[in-house]
């Protein structure tokens, strides 16, 4: 019998090259996916897949997989959430790959700070929020405005911002997961994706927000990033994500994206917003692909599968760029019109913009919420134009979707 290799794959972004990084006839290949990216799967290849919703525990119907196909050789995991458990199923098992302890500071991030900061990488001040009392204690001694956030979250889910004493009544419930409480940082926000070989940088990039994720999450429609072309801030950035993931993950190679605060305009000071040992989300892996070259999804899926990863830097390229825009009611909504006029000389590369009639249904994340575009140019300050010049181009009307015909389009 070929030996098996399991994929869970729950993520909404960019298709995997499982057939390019996963030999399907020297192995037999199982798939825990969920519903909305069973397009994006081998079906064909398949020896089976499993299909869940994007919340359910997948732990029982991986252990089901293994008992009808043997202990899989491998686990592969792409979506953030499912890493730290594809670690437990591996030690489990007894399966070459990242163990709990490893994948465990990408994921809780009170793990994260206290090893960052022990390493003495810059972490704004942070506290278990073990209760409100805690909570509060943390806002005399450091003052509000205060972050609360779950310590396992992803993509802004859950975070509240305290601005003084009357918010704390806002909390959410400290019971349901663990939580921890946050200083808040006004500064700028950007990222560094890229591949970590365990002992230095492979290829990388470091990219500034356009707004931040954060607004984003919590009600604000725009959100883009725009590669960074500045020489000495780039060395900055380096140094910083080098100190992070050697306090992180010393000796154990992974892809990575890493979000930051990046000081104040004209004095750059890193400080670790978070990292996860994940592909970038939204626009940046396609971004990565066709303006950059390389394959952070098959990078990771390569890792996964014990490769050692390509650790040539990224060729000199074109500065590249996203925005994303939600819909101006929020979802689900229907798209009633749209506009886009943009010159020429200043348009995306790339764009999908929901059709008129068309159901928005997704209310979080990074993917399928609106419109995107992609953008390349010669330099930063390009792409940024471009950017201000599409947004000013660019209207989508929408209404809520119990008061229009709503036509949801089928995967393909």
């Amino acid at each position: 019998m070929h030996p098996h290799i399991l994929v869970v794959h729950r993520s909404r972004g960019p298709i995997a090259p499982y057939l390019e990084r996963i030999d399907h006839t020297a192995y037999i290949v199982t798939y825990v996916c969920a519903a909305q990216v069973l397009h994006s799967i081998p079906r064909h290849a398949a020896a089976e897949v499993v299909v869940f919703d994007g919340t359910e525990p997948v732990d029982d119907a991986v252990r089901r997989l293994a008992a009808r196909h043997g202990v899989p050789e491998r686990i592969v995991a792409i979506s953030e959430t499912d890493l730290l458990t594809a670690a437990q199923l591996r030690s489990e098992f007894g399966i070459a790959g990242d163990p709990p302890e490893h994948a465990l500071p990408f994921r809780d991030k009170l793990v994260m700070y206290e090893r960052a900061a022990a390493a003495g990488v810059a972490v704004p001040v942070f506290a278990d929020a073990t209760d409100s009392v805690a909570i509060s204690a943390f806002a005399r001694q450091y003052g509000f405005p205060v972050l609360v956030k779950p310590r396992l979250g992803a993509a802004s889910r859950d975070i509240v911002t305290l601005s003084s004493a009357a918010d704390l009544a806002d909390l959410p419930n400290l019971l349901e997961e663990p939580f921890l409480v946050q200083r808040f940082c006004p500064d700028e926000t950007g990222s560094v994706d890229g591949v970590w070989t365990g002992t230095e940088l492979g290829p990388w990039r470091g990219a500034r927000y356009f707004h931040n994720c954060l607004d984003f999450a919590t009600g604000d429609t725009i959100w883009g990033a725009v590669d960074i072309d500045d020489r000495a801030l780039n060395e900055q950035l380096a140094s910083f994500a080098n100190s992070v993931l050697t306090a992180l993950s010393a000796g154990v190679p992974t892809v990575f994206h890493l979000e930051l605060f990046l000081g104040p305009a004209g004095a750059p000071r890193p400080q670790l917003l978070e990292i996860a040992g994940r592909i970038p989300g939204a626009e940046a892996t396609h971004l990565w692909r066709e303006v950059h070259g390389h394959d952070l999804v098959g990078t990771a899926l390569d890792i996964q599968m014990g490769r050692t990863p390509d650790a040539r830097p990224l060729r000199e390229s074109r500065v590249a760029g996203q925005l994303l825009v939600r819909p101006p009611v929020p979802p689900p909504c229907v798209v009633t019109a749209t506009r886009f006029e943009v010159a020429p000389a200043h348009a995306p590369y790339h764009h999908a913009i929901p059709a008129v009639g068309q159901a928005i249904t997704e209310a979080a994340g990074y993917v399928g919420i609106g419109a995107s575009f992609r953008f390349r140019a010669g330099t930063s300050q390009a792409v940024d134009e471009a950017i201000r010049h599409t947004l000013s181009g660019f209207r989508m009307d929408c209404a809520a979707a119990d008061s229009a015909r709503v036509v949801v389009p089928q995967s393909s």
